[in-house]
């Protein structure tokens, strides 16, 4: 047999065993309870394997932020390129991709979303050569993508190498979802602020408490961005995603601790709860951050999640306000779907007004 052949052969079985000793390391890494002190160090070990141990140029993971209609909109979460092989990519870069027909240097990424599995469609010397998705449920944030990119005309995945990475895929879901299950399952995760299932608990823990305590007293808040869908229709989905994330850290930011908590109630609007807070003092809370986000300055973008320097966009936002006590007549408190309700017609009726204004009940 030629030796050149043999030389072939053997360094395929040396990488085979040397990747899957590797394989092994990150499995006991993982599995560790001290093993992944936070989440950015569960990635780094897979990265170092795709590109030093399988021999890859760049190793990136994606996180899955958005799908809009046809668009797959992705983050730049890690990134290992000491070579610069890949301009278009670095940390905190925003992308979207069409679905239906992917630029050639994404292709790979719009196939293993859409199979959720390893796709190795080689594109040699442009795109991935390999992408694998990382489950999550829609509720922990929808997921992530992980690949390598060979640079070379000749580049080619082997069979074990889709395997491996199907694989660290599985070990990196599996601990994701262990890592962020309590932050997930009450974050929202392009906002920071509550889900709208945890925000709904918050209320639901006021109006319980009207039972133990009759002087109690709150007030909550509902509130829509104004013509955020033309924001959408004229940006683009990831401009949209900038200033939800922005409206967001304002709404953090403003509230009093121990206090008032947010949460995202579903699309572009948001629901702010005051405990011991009657409608009134809500109403002067409120104005403040409306007026925040009016003067606010909303990162403008270009068409690749760039930031555009010197360029800014502005938004407004309407508000609805609704107490909620015990009526001196003996009744009940409001109970949760009434109390937000309310809020809700005063916000409509801040809308049709003319927007950019607070109602309250």
């Amino acid at each position: 047999m030629d030796s050149d052949i043999i030389n072939d052969m053997d360094k395929l079985e040396t990488d085979a065993k040397h990747v899957l000793n590797q394989l092994s390391e990150l499995s006991t890494f993982l599995a560790s309870p001290e093993g992944v002190p936070n989440i950015a160090q569960a990635f780094d070990r897979p990265l170092e394997i795709m590109q030093k141990t399988m021999s890859f140029d760049v190793s990136v993971f994606y996180k899955i932020t958005n799908v809009v209609e046809n668009s797959l909109l992705l983050r730049v979460v890690r990134l290992s390129d000491p070579a610069g092989f890949r301009p278009d990519l670095y940390e905190g870069k925003r992308l979207q991709i069409c679905l239906s027909s992917p630029d050639y240097k994404y292709i790979n990424e719009a196939i293993a979303f859409e199979t959720r599995s390893v796709s190795v469609v080689n594109v040699p010397g442009r795109g991935c050569d390999i992408m694998g998705f990382i489950y999550l449920p829609e509720s922990f944030g929808g997921g992530y993508l992980f690949g390598g990119d060979f640079s070379g005309e000749q580049s080619k995945v082997k069979d074990y190498e889709a395997s491996v990475c199907g694989i660290m895929c599985n070990y990196l879901s599996t601990i994701l979802i262990k890592g962020q299950l309590e932050d997930l399952a009450i974050n929202d995760n392009l906002t920071g602020l509550f889900n709208s299932r945890k925000i709904k608990e918050e209320v639901d823990r006021i109006c319980r408490r009207f039972k133990r305590r009759a002087d109690n007293c709150a007030s909550l808040a509902l509130c829509d961005i104004d013509h955020f869908k033309a924001v959408n229709d004229t940006w683009g989905h990831l401009q949209g995603d900038v200033i939800l994330r922005e409206v967001g850290g304002i709404l953090k930011s403003s509230m009093r601790e121990n206090f008032d908590v947010a949460g995202r109630y579903g699309g572009e609007e948001f629901l702010m709860v005051f405990d011991e807070t009657d409608g009134a003092t809500a109403f002067e809370i409120v104005e403040r951050i409306r007026e925040k986000i009016q003067t606010h300055k909303f990162t403008k973008i270009d068409e690749s999640g760039a930031r555009v320097k010197g360029k800014y966009i502005s938004v407004t936002i309407s508000f609805g306000i609704a107490e909620n006590s015990l009526p001196e007549d003996g009744a009940a408190a409001l109970g949760r779907e009434e109390w937000i309700s309310r809020a809700d017609q005063v916000l409509y009726r801040a809308k049709k007004q003319g927007r950019n204004q607070t109602h309250i009940f």
